[in-house]
């Protein structure tokens, strides 16, 4: 299938090379010349303009930092919806606001383009080997058209509602990872400087009641090893968890335990850290408790 992906980042990069694994036939468009170079010797289609791509493609998946940009893209002087046919679709993977979603896509439905919001989680790894979470939003009828394209880079499939739904959940799941990433780092700096062995300490909330993927899988891999490749940096994670906020305080729910959590990740940003993994927020709460969590 002809399928176009605009934004070659750490996610869009390994979504275009998955789809090209998976013989779809990728057309690409990014800021950055090199990436699409990148792209282009791996045998994807480059494009220099937004208009053009859109144009030649019934499928444009966008994979952008934020929602402003993908409003940009979209409908910028020759932007996507410029070129973007009847009946062509819009999937966007880009962690995003809900209202700027619902903006988009009811903007394109006037011209007959169709939109779904579609973010991940699972991270770079499982972007190469198509195993991602993907959580859509919009019409079933559209995701129907858009699922084989969407089933080779992700593992599950989840149509959890209307358009915007998909990135309402996107930004509470990353609320929850967020939140235990941070009282997990707590947790242990203060076993820590308690005199616990952190490895033992680690063992034995990942067989207890204390256990989630923080501590199963980030601590392990990122944590304890001290490698903190980055995949999914402490910024983006401060962008979604503010994006729940959001969510929050328009729709006035509870959020005494999600606002400590926020003025973590804003410190963590603040503290010129926004550029590294989302799992060195351990490094944060260690510099503030004054002791190394390390196996």
């Amino acid at each position: 299938m002809k399928v176009a992906i605009v934004g070659l980042g750490n996610m869009g990069g390994r979504v275009a090379k998955r789809l090209m694994e998976q013989g779809h036939d990728v057309g690409v468009y990014d800021s950055d010349a090199g990436a699409v170079t990148r792209l282009v010797a791996l045998g994807a289609t480059g494009y220099r303009s937004l208009k053009a791509l859109g144009a030649e493609h019934s499928f444009v998946i966008t994979v952008l930092p934020n929602g402003d940009i993908v409003k940009k893209v979209v409908f910028g002087e020759q932007g996507l919806a410029t070129g973007m046919r009847e009946g062509s679709t819009l999937v966007d993977m880009t962690s995003s606001v809900p209202a700027i979603t619902t903006e988009i896509g009811l903007a394109l439905s006037r011209q007959g383009v169709r939109m779904l919001d579609a973010p991940v989680s699972g991270g770079v790894k499982k972007a190469e080997t198509g195993q991602l979470t993907i959580m859509v939003g919009g019409d079933a009828a559209v995701l129907a058209d858009a699922d084989v394209i969407l089933r080779d880079v992700g593992e599950h499939v989840i149509h959890v509602g209307d358009l915007g739904a998909g990135h309402t959940v996107k930004a509470l799941n990353n609320l929850i990872t967020a939140t235990t990433l941070a009282i997990t780092s707590e947790a242990m700096s203060l076993g820590v400087k308690m005199g616990v062995n952190a490895q033992k300490m680690l063992d034995v909330i990942n067989v207890g009641s204390g256990r989630s993927v923080s501590s199963e899988v980030k601590f392990p891999q990122q944590v304890m090893s001290r490698k903190f490749e980055v995949g999914f940096t402490i910024g983006l994670m401060c962008k979604d968890v503010g994006i729940a906020m959001e969510m929050a305080h328009r729709t006035c729910a509870p959020t005494f335990v999600s606002s400590a959590v926020y003025e973590l990740w804003k410190y963590g940003v603040a503290k010129g850290c926004g550029g590294m993994d989302h799992t060195a927020i351990a490094l944060v709460v260690e510099e503030m408790a004054g002791v190394e969590i390390k196996g």
